[in-house]
This record gives structure tokens, sequence and C-alpha cells, in this order.
């Protein structure tokens, strides 16, 4: 489905201007409020044309997603057929700067919200609204008077990394050819940040796709990833412990809706700054918004009051529990919106765990049916021969080794050999005659085996999928034989959808699948049809990788010298520490390995403390291997790296970097556009092992 289609639903120019909106207006063109209150904006536009700049009639389109958080994937999911309500919020916070911590939190005190317009999420919990610019030049003005309000807004990981790690590429306007870009490099400490803040899975996986980058490459997935929300869940604030005392006894959050204070605690300041109106207000220290990046270089007190914001917020609702009333899943949507974005204005909102999100949202097109049951495609990827090897069950132009001596350098060539992973949807044709129902069946082969298991069906799997027309998501779920109701085309966004598997959840292996078909009558299902069988190897496992050994000794060794116990220094493998003479340059030895059950390339990397990194001065055979066929799934080598005596003391890094051939074909990144003759990684390992160099 489009990603905009859901902005077709909407005429701004039907809609009614609120009490809120006619008070604004009727101020900017000094007209009386009561000939403004409950116009359409088409009628309302006639009249303020020429009593108000031009371009404030015109509209401004803010486009967005809704998705829940799986912790189980690490990933966002999208959130269809939900409600959106666009409000006009004015808001009174008590804001909360904690020192020394690089974040702030907002707490309510009094909001004033109107609806402007409600909008349905498409299939990928995409939405789209049309403001008038007179609207959002309400808020911006506003902004534009505070100091630091502009960049008030929900952080993403793109914020965390701020110039000069990562700089925004700026496109002219007109385009005019330009060089590519360089790739994307993260330092060591702007991974320890996001580790830090974002975990170690979204760190890992930010970390592999700077690391593949290459010239010309496209950067989709670094984009999505970097746009991603820096938190998946809200942070709490870390509230003194002595204003949830003052709670308890009543005042500040407690029953009495006052502030009481001693003379000592550390809330008199805020006691002071408290107005009569916000002395009569509850906060409660439950109900916050934020984190938000603090102002940089403005002293900021650790509490402030901030008088009547206004804001564009948003609510969302859906049918969580199919008893067709709509439950609030996403709420306290304030500052979602960047306004100094200088084109789309784009929000991303994140529902609550009890939101109903989908694994799967595009529709797969080009899929033609015709009277036999049929498996035809795995994500977006086809099955066909040229895609997809049947004997074998693997994709053949995905991450295809580089013979013939697995340098990066090499050009690729066919066919690949890569493995399933993660979620695995499959689509074929299952419409067919008087066809009920339909399951999926399987038989098994271990690795090391020559026999498949007797084939028995899929059970107890069980999704979401995206519903055309009103109504919530619909519950796709099997009978206990694995038997799936076939749905009326016209009511699903995914009429050939047959299974998501969750191959992580299965041994690997390989699995060969039929497709079965099957009419119910008298209480039971009689299969009818069957599909000819497609098999499918599965394997979610990672790579493995080890320091063997890591030495050293002065430069001045000839490096054809055998290294031995009497010539170089054995380094601990806990708390190593190179102790050289000052000024002197030394040689470290790196004996390392990497393996997996389907590896498709390992590299040794090393980096410095800021002045300068570690040198290899071996070959690249040395530090870098790309599988060059199927069997290919091991390397053992050793390199010699130099450190010059001019670099100073300090912490330097030595990274093994392992990764896997599986793929997954679900359409996240750009192998549906390059027909899947594509690198991506899925599975891998990082191992990193520092040594202290200090001078003697």
């Amino acid at each position: 489905m489009d990603n905009n289609k859901a902005a077709q639903f909407e005429s701004p120019e039907e809609r009614l201007l609120t009490d809120r909106q006619a008070l604004y207006l009727s101020r900017l063109a000094n007209l009386e409020v009561k000939q403004l209150v409950g116009l359409p904006l088409a009628k309302a536009h006639e009249l303020l044309k020429w009593r108000i700049d031009p371009a404030l009639l015109l509209f401004r389109r803010v486009c967005g997603r809704v998705v829940k958080f799986n912790a189980a994937t690490g990933g966002y999911e999208p959130v269809p057929n939900a409600t959106v309500y666009v409000e006009d919020t004015d808001c009174s916070f008590l804001g909360f700067f904690p020192v020394e911590n690089p974040f702030f939190w907002l707490f309510p005190l009094r909001c004033r919200r109107e609806v402007l317009t409600t909008v349905t999420t498409d299939a990928c919990g995409n939405f789209c609204v049309y403001l008038p610019y007179w609207d959002i030049d309400r808020y911006l003005r506003f902004r534009r008077e505070r100091i630091c309000f502009p960049e008030i807004f929900k952080p993403n990981l793109r914020d965390l990394l701020r110039p000069p790690f990562i700089r925004d590429v700026q496109v002219p306007i007109p385009p005019i050819p330009q060089p590519d870009p360089p790739p994307i490099r993260l330092a060591s400490q702007q991974i320890d940040m996001i580790k830090t803040y974002a975990g170690e899975e979204v760190a890992r996986r930010l970390e592999v796709l700077a690391t593949n980058a290459e010239f010309g490459a496209d950067i989709h997935e670094i984009e999505a990833e970097l746009d991603r929300p820096l938190f998946s869940r809200p942070v709490p604030p870390p509230i003194p412990s002595e204003l949830h005392r003052i709670g308890e006894k009543g005042g500040i959050g407690g029953k009495d809706k006052g502030v009481k204070a001693e003379a000592e605690t550390p809330v008199t300041a805020f006691a002071a700054l408290s107005s009569v109106e916000m002395l009569s207000q509850q906060v409660s220290f439950d109900r916050f918004v934020g984190p938000f990046w603090r102002c940089r270089d403005v002293f900021v007190p650790v509490w402030k009051v901030m008088l009547d914001v206004p804001d564009l917020t948003f609510r969302v609702t859906q049918d969580v529990d199919g008893d067709g009333n709509e439950e609030t899943i996403y709420s306290e949507g304030f500052f979602d919106v960047r306004w100094n974005a200088p084109s789309n204005l784009h929000v991303t909102l994140v529902a609550s765990g009890a939101a109903i999100s989908v694994p799967h949202c595009r529709p797969v097109d080009g899929i033609e049916c015709r009277d036999v049951p049929a498996i035809v495609t795995a994500g977006y990827m086809p099955l066909e021969p040229t895609h997809h090897d049947d004997a074998l069950g693997v994709a053949t132009r995905i991450n295809r080794p580089r013979p013939p001596d697995g340098r990066v350098t090499t050009p690729q060539s066919f066919p690949g050999h890569a493995p399933y992973a993660r979620t695995l949807n499959l689509h074929g044709c299952h419409r067919i005659g008087n066809a009920t129902h339909y399951r999926l069946t399987y038989a098994y082969q271990a690795p090391g085996s020559a026999a498949f298991t007797t084939p028995v069906p899929f059970t107890g799997l069980q999704w979401w999928a995206p519903r055309l027309g009103p109504g919530a998501p619909i519950h796709v779920v099997p009978d206990a034989n694995g038997w799936y109701p076939i749905l009326p085309a016209g009511q699903v966004a995914h009429p050939n959808w047959l299974l998501s598997w969750p191959t992580h959840n299965f041994p690997g292996g390989l699995y060969e699948t039929r497709l079965e078909l099957g009419v119910a009558s008298g209480g039971s299902i009689t299969v009818t049809l069957t599909s000819n069988l497609r098999r499918f190897l599965v394997d979610n496992s990672r790579p493995t990788v080890l320091f063997h050994e890591i030495r050293w000794r002065p430069a001045s060794i000839p490096l054809s010298t055998a290294w031995t116990n009497s010539n170089s220094t054995l380094l601990p493998a806990v708390c190593p520490v190179l102790t050289r003479q000052a000024g002197q340059d030394v040689h470290v030895l790196v004996r390392w390995e990497a393996s997996a059950a389907y590896l498709r390339n390992a590299q040794l990397s090393a980096s410095g403390c800021g002045a300068g990194d570690l040198s290899f001065v071996t070959d690249e055979d040395t530090r870098y291997r790309w599988h060059v066929n199927s069997t290919d799934n091991g390397v053992i080598r050793t390199a010699v790296l130099l450190l010059p005596g001019d670099r100073p003391p300090g912490c330097y890094h030595l990274s093994i970097n392992a990764y896997g051939r599986q793929f997954n074909p679900s359409g996240f990144d750009h192998g549906p556009s390059a027909d899947w003759v594509i690198d991506q990684v899925i599975d891998w390992v990082h191992q990193t092992r520092s040594i202290s160099v200090v001078n003697s």
C-alpha cells in the first residue's frame, strides 16, 4: 500500500475551525471571533484573503507512522487500522533539568486540547494530514520567542551522533552532480554512547551497517536506523527522593494538591517559582513527557515552570480487544513534530505494548495464480530458479562468494548460497476451487543427517494481518491441525499471505514445505490439493570469533624472524598491558579465528585513542576474508601491526567482526529494488580486545 495513501481520505478545506483557531485568527486578521467560529477552512480562507500574509493560507503536510517495539526482534513493527487524533494543545509544564544530565523532562500541569482532525493508519501504520500554515506559524512564533524551544523534540539515534561524527547530506537545489558521500564511520566513543542510551543490540546493528557501507552504496537501511527513536520506551526522570516523600504526605503529587516543604528541602526553589495558580494544580511524577535533550550552553535552573506552550499533539486509539470500541495506545504526544525540518514533516509514534502490530505490511505484487496451489515468494523475493535453489533450499543472489581469493576487491560471482533467518513470510496461491481452508506442512532434515522426518503441519503459528476497510487488524489463528480459514480477498490487505514463520523458534536445518488445500464438511477438513515442495535452509546461529594470542616485540626485530617466547611478550587475555620504552616502535602480532555455519566474511581491525591507530604491516589476506564457496566457513589468520613510537600511551583496540551469510527477504532494505543482488547482514559477532599501552 502506498505510504501516503492515508492522506487521500482527508479533505482539509472541509474541516471546521475550532474555537481556539478562530480566536487566534480573529486577532491575526482583526476580525470578530463569531465571524470565524465553525466555518469550513475553505470559507474561512476566503474571508482571510488579503487580511493576512497570503503564504499563511497554504497547507503543509504532516505525515507519520505508528509503530510498536517488538522486544523479541529488537525492531519496530507497524500498527495498522488505528485512529490518529491530531490535536491542538496548550499546556503548562513543570520542567525538571537535573544537574549533570544530558536530558530534561516535563510534567504537565494544565492542558487544553481541541481535536483538529482524525485519520486512520494504513496497512503499514502510515498516516498524513494537512495543516494550514497559519496554524503552524502559531507554534513556530511561540518557539522563536523562547530560548531553546526550537530544539525541543523527541530524540532519535541521529541526535545522539551529532556532527562531527555524522554529517547530514544536504541536497543542493537545483540538484547538481556531486561525488558519492563517504562511508559512515563511527568512532568507538560513539558506539559506547549508543550502547549506553539505546542498548547493545542497536549499537551492534548500527556498527555493522556503518562498517559495511561502501562508496555509492544504498544508505536506506542506515538512514532508517538513524531515524529510529532513541528510546524504545519511556525513560523515567531521576526524581529526588525528597519530592517523593513530600508527595506521600500531600503536596506535589499528593492528596492536598499543594506545595508543602520545609525551608531546607530542595523544593524550596520550585515553591518560589510557583504562582498561585500553579499551587492549585497537582503534579503527578508518574505522568511525564520526555526525555528531551537539554539546551546547550544555556543555564537552566533545576525546576522551571513554562506557561501555555502551544503544540500539535497526537493521540492514537485501536480496537485491541475486539469489542468494537477503540482503546488508547498512544497519548501525551508532545513535541513529536520537528517543526525545524526544512522539507517533509514526519513523526514516529511508538504505541504501547497493548497495540496490535503486524510483522509484514506491504502486499507482495505480481503473484499470478492458476488452478494449482503454490508457494510463490519468500517475503518479497520470488522463489524462481533465478533467485532460489529448491534442491539446496538457499537463495542464490544474496551474499555471494568472491573468488578466487576472498578479498573485498574481487567482483562477486554467481551462485550464492544464503540460508534464511528470522521471520519468514510465505506468499502464494490458495484461493482455488471450493477450498475453504489451507495449511502448510514440513519435513525436517537436521544438519549432517541424510533423511527427512515424517511431514507434519505447522501448528500454533498465529499473527495479525492488516484489514481492508474499517475495523481492527485480523487475527489469523489456525486450528489444532494447522488449518487456516481462507479469508475473503476483499477483506485483507495481503490476499496471498500464507504463513508468518518465526524460523528462529525452529532448529536450524533443511525444511521441505508443502501447501495443502482443504474443504470443511461435517466438522472435519478433507485435503483436496497439495502443492509442489519448496525447500528452505534455515540458520539463525551467530558466528564464533576468537583471539588465539596477542604478542608484541620491538619493531627493530625483522618481520621475517619467527615470533618466540624469547624475542616477544605474550599479552594476557585479561587486562593486557604493553610496556614499551618511550618513543619505541613496536610490532603487535594477532592470531585470530572466525567461523560460522555459513560464514560470509570476517575482518580484523584496529583503532587508537584519538591520536592515531595501529597500522597493518602484513597484507590484506591476514586481516580480511570473504568466503569463496559454500564450504568456506572458517578462517584462521595471523596479522602483524605497527604501533609507532610517536603514538601516545593509552588504550588501543583490536576487533574481530564476523558475519553470517543468512538473510531475510522481508524487504526492509533495498533488496526488491536491486532484484536481490545484494549483501545483507542478519547475524554477526563483534569482539574487542583492548590493550593498555604505557611508557616505561
